[in-house]
């Protein structure tokens, strides 16, 4: 009998040991979830127009860049708010593609444009009547879909040059001729035929209307470049990009050593031709 109550206490035992080790793992994945969720849900209401507009303002700062990437990569929800959410989709458009310090994958990429591009489609939902939302979604989903893949970046075209079709109707100044700059980039960089709407010789006429409103911004210019020496005018090609290379520096200082950078790069595929 003895022997017996020792067998049915230590099988008690074991089961409530192991009761209590299953209520403590359950316990501790319930505590986690809670406190994620209290970190999203704190850092969305920390998430203000002063506190992005600091970011934006301080970008080419080395401790703001980190500040912008753990923003971008933690994604936290994007408030009702047509004035943080399309704020939103700009830091994730310099972050994505300025912040090389980061070391970001293009899984990372992938989200972090995805995040832009529903910020912009908040923003454009909110208030059609303002630039900033169809410009932004259209810009990330972009961004998206060239990291995401060829298909994707197909399927997605239509509706970011829409986009940038409304948001040049409602100001074509933006982000300094942005709406015909980007237009001219997806007419260039897009098949034609009977795949999808690209057009060289509309996008020509984009890039040219983003000069004439904007002629100081180079990128305007570079593009254009671009174009022409993809159609396999280099002379004209590398006048365009001398135009801009002696261009004034209108953007950010992280921005514009990209772009002399590529400028650079540019001339010299040109002339080893």
């Amino acid at each position: 009998m003895t022997f017996v109550y020792k067998k049915i206490r230590i099988k008690n035992n074991l089961v409530s040991t192991t009761l209590i080790m299953s209520t403590f793992l359950v316990s501790n994945i319930f505590a986690n979830e809670i406190h994620t969720e209290n970190n999203t849900e704190a850092e969305t209401s920390q998430i203000s127009i002063k506190y992005l507009d600091s970011l934006w303002e301080n970008r080419q700062n080395k401790e703001v860049e980190k500040e912008i990437v753990h923003l971008i990569k933690s994604a936290p929800s994007t408030p009702k708010d047509f004035e943080i959410a399309w704020r939103i989709g700009r830091l994730v458009y310099y972050g994505g593609n300025f912040i090389t310090s980061s070391n970001l994958t293009s899984e990372n990429k992938v989200k972090i444009f995805k995040y832009g591009y529903s910020a912009g489609e908040i923003a454009k939902k909110l208030n059609p009547k303002r630039v900033e939302g169809f410009y932004w979604y259209a810009i990330n989903l972009g961004s998206y879909g060239l990291e995401k893949g060829i298909f994707t970046a197909l399927n997605n075209a239509k509706p970011g040059r829409d986009a940038l079709i409304e948001a040049a109707k409602i100001d074509p100044k933006y982000h300094w001729a942005g709406p015909f700059r980007i237009l001219g980039r997806y007419y260039q960089e897009v098949p034609g035929g009977i795949i999808s709407f690209g057009d060289k010789k509309i996008a020509e006429e984009y890039f040219n209307k983003a000069i004439k409103t904007s002629p100081d911004y180079r990128l305007n210019t570079m593009y254009l470049g671009v174009l022409k020496q993809k159609i396999g005018d280099k002379n004209e090609a590398l006048e365009l990009y001398k135009k801009a290379q002696a261009l004034p520096d209108v953007d950010g200082k992280t921005e514009e050593l990209r772009y002399a950078k590529e400028l650079a790069e540019n001339i010299k595929s040109v002339q080893n031709k």
